[in-house]
């Protein structure tokens, strides 16, 4: 038998408080409690078991009608779900100020309705719910003819709502700024070069603009200067400015927390996120004690729902790959990595390629200084980085210079004869070259050709000199953010 669980899916994502809501009202209904009953069995399943339900008899048989009664079940607790939401909600508390208004108009009870428009123009200003606070001025213009009843300054009205209007604007700049340095890091990664540094620039145009007569984003909205505060932890993060980048995202952070009913009816969850974001600034910033903290914060904070969950091990994972990485895990290092392939496995699907990418990456960067070579190449052929990280332009470059290392550990010196050239062509012709690559590039193709060790250690020693030197770099830093080619000489086999 064909059967779908999107009922039983809906009831396990329920907060115990929703079923208390759903069960309290529907307890009151009138006629047959089949479906209370269905509501019950189901949420008592530890799987979905239709074949059972559907056998069961009783006081109440739910075996008739079923689908009928799944559905009207379904459409029940929707309609619980809703009526749970706008107890709460300021929008449904805006909408329905809307509807007072246009009945108080209707009726020509014109100083109820002036109280109603001044009472719902504080609420959305108060809780920055700009698109009500539009249409609350756009109401009260329906009676300039009768100002005198109003009092109102028309002329005010039409101020207010430019300066609305423009706040919107900036909210729409800052929103614009955040989802081009999305695309810029997808694409491009980290600032390598003076090029990319001004590309980047180019991209907060409308930020650094509003930043230059606001300073430091103070006199903006909140819901802009929650955007524009991740703009800068993300664009600090992009120049591998990592101490500035967590400064950001805890500014952002503490706005939200300080501000939570301008966000916390948004679809997308701002104080999860800005907690997401503080932990992953944190750890790519090596503050691990910190990340912890903002982890086990998140922990506590959020719902049993399965994106919570996801993102929980998704953070978690990030932290602990990242202090692998670093050094700071020796005891149960073979279980996080065990941990993280089970994850990528049940996930895969469930995530964005570059995340799947990344993480696939550093699993494989984890298992090169282990000098795991086998390991290395099974992960990158089981989870296919080499042939999907074209769908990740920010890591291709990284994941075909850490392949050739491998390969390069392996002595497999013939193979490398063509994967150098290659992967220099591939570089070059994305403008990703760099004075890092080109140099480690350049002394493995030697050392695949040298045999005399006097001659390998005077090549050893100039790489080591270059790889100091382009760490401090401005620009080639980043490289080493990507793969610790420093860590990778001292311990050379050659």
């Amino acid at each position: 038998m064909n059967t779908n669980t999107e009922l039983f899916d809906l009831i396990k994502s329920l907060t115990s408080s929703e079923k208390r809501y759903f069960t309290l009202n529907a307890s009151v209904q009138k006629g047959n409690k089949k479906y209370l009953k269905l509501f019950d069995l189901i949420d008592s399943q530890r799987s979905n078991d239709e074949k059972t339900l559907r056998s069961l008899k009783g006081k109440e048989d739910i075996t008739k009608n079923f689908n009928f009664t799944k559905n009207y079940l379904t459409k029940l607790i929707f309609k619980s779900l809703l009526n749970y939401k706008n107890e709460k909600s300021t929008d449904a508390k805006l909408f329905n100020m809307l509807q007072r208004c246009r009945i108080l108009f209707d009726k020509a009870l014109f100083r109820q309705y002036f109280k109603t428009v001044k009472a719902g123009k504080q609420l959305a200003e108060k809780n920055e719910r700009f698109s009500f606070l539009i249409e609350f001025m756009e109401i009260e213009r329906q009676l300039t003819k009768k100002e005198e009843l109003s009092g109102v300054n028309i002329e005010e009205v039409f101020d207010d709502e430019l300066k609305i209007l423009n706040k919107i604007r900036d909210i729409n700049n800052y929103k614009k700024t955040v989802s081009l340095l999305f695309r810029f890091y997808r694409t491009k990664g980290m600032v390598r070069s003076e090029q990319n540094e001004k590309d980047l620039d180019e991209c907060m145009n409308d930020l650094l603009i509003v930043s230059e007569t606001v300073s430091d984003g103070m006199g903006m909205s909140v819901t802009a200067k929650e955007r524009y505060l991740f703009a800068m932890s993300m664009a600090e993060e992009i120049k591998g400015n990592f101490d500035a980048s967590y400064n950001y995202s805890t500014k952002r952070f503490k706005l939200i927390s300080n501000n939570i009913n301008v966000f916390d009816e948004s679809l997308f969850d701002s104080y999860k996120d800005s907690v997401l974001s503080a932990v992953y600034s944190a750890s790519i910033s090596r503050k691990f004690a910190k990340a912890e903290k903002h982890l086990d914060s998140l922990k506590i904070n959020s719902g049993k729902t399965e994106i919570n969950d996801l993102n929980i091990m998704l953070s978690e994972l990030h932290y602990n790959l990242l202090r692998v990485l670093n050094g700071k895990v020796n005891k149960n290092k073979n279980t996080i990595l065990a941990e993280t392939e089970k994850f990528l496995k049940r996930n895969k699907n469930k995530i964005t390629i570059n995340t799947f990418n990344l993480i696939v990456y550093r699993l494989s960067a984890i298992h090169f200084f282990e000098k795991n070579y086998n390991e290395c190449l099974r992960i990158f052929g089981e989870y296919s980085l080499e042939k999907n990280s074209g769908l990740s332009p920010f890591i291709e470059p990284y994941a075909r210079m850490l392949l050739i290392l491998i390969h390069f550990e392996m002595k497999d010196h013939k193979l490398l004869q063509y994967m150098i050239p290659s992967a220099k062509k591939y570089l070059r012709s994305r403008n990703a070259l760099h004075k890092t690559e080109d140099t480690v590039l350049n002394f493995i193709s030697k050392m695949s050709k040298q045999n005399k060790n006097t001659n390998q250690k005077t090549l050893l020693s100039e790489l080591t000199n270059d790889l100091i030197r382009f760490k401090k770099d401005k620009y080639e830093k980043n490289a080493f953010e990507y793969f610790d080619y420093l860590r990778w000489i001292k311990n050379i086999n050659y």
